[in-house]
C-alpha cells in the first residue's frame, strides 16, 4: 500500500488487477474488509494490532485516535503507525472473469498503469525492425556467452 492510497477500495472502484502474472483492467464487485492498524498508546507506551472497528477517529498512519477493545473499559488515545489492508476483494475484468484478490495485487487506475492514447499497435514488439539493439537470449548450457536472437 502506497503512502497516498486509502485503506481499503470501495466496491466500483476501477483498478489494475495482478490477474496470472499481467495486470488487467478490472471493477471492483465485491469487498470482504478486514483493515488490521498498528498503534501505539500514549498511555502505556505499548504497541497493539487491533481491528479498525475498534478505532475511532480518521484511519491514517500518525493520526491521533481512541481504541476500545473492551466495552466495559475507557477507550484509550492512541497513534495509528501502520495500516494493513487483509481484505478480499473480487473483481471483474473487462472480460467478464470474475476472482476474489488479495489488496497486494491491485492498485489504483491511473495514467502511470493505463495510457488511453497507448495501443499495442504502437508497441516495438509490433515492429521488430524498430529496435534499436539486438534482443540477447538467456544463457545456455556453459559456455556463459549470451545468444542473438534476428528477427526476419
Amino acid at each position: 500500500m502506497q503512502g497516498d492510497d486509502p485503506p481499503f477500495l470501495p466496491v466500483g472502484t476501477d483498478v489494475s488487477a495482478k490477474y496470472k502474472g499481467a495486470f488487467c483492467e478490472a471493477k471492483i464487485k465485491k469487498v470482504v474488509r478486514n483493515i488490521k492498524c498498528k498503534v501505539t498508546l500514549k498511555a502505556g507506551g505499548g504497541t497493539i494490532t487491533v481491528n479498525d472497528d475498534v478505532i475511532k477517529g480518521n484511519l491514517r498512519v500518525g493520526s491521533i485516535v481512541e481504541v476500545k477493545q473492551d466495552p466495559k473499559k475507557d477507550a484509550m488515545e492512541a497513534v495509528i503507525t501502520k495500516i494493513q489492508d487483509c481484505s478480499q476483494y473480487t473483481v471483474v475484468f473487462d472480460d467478464g472473469d470474475i476472482t476474489t484478490l488479495r489488496r497486494s495485487a491491485l492498485c489504483l487506475k491511473s495514467g502511470r498503469h493505463f495510457n488511453e492514447s497507448e495501443t499495442l499497435d504502437q508497441l516495438p514488439l509490433t515492429h521488430p525492425e524498430h529496435f534499436s539493439t539486438p534482443v540477447i537470449a538467456g544463457r545456455r548450457g556453459r559456455r556463459g556467452r549470451a545468444q542473438y536472437v534476428e528477427y526476419l
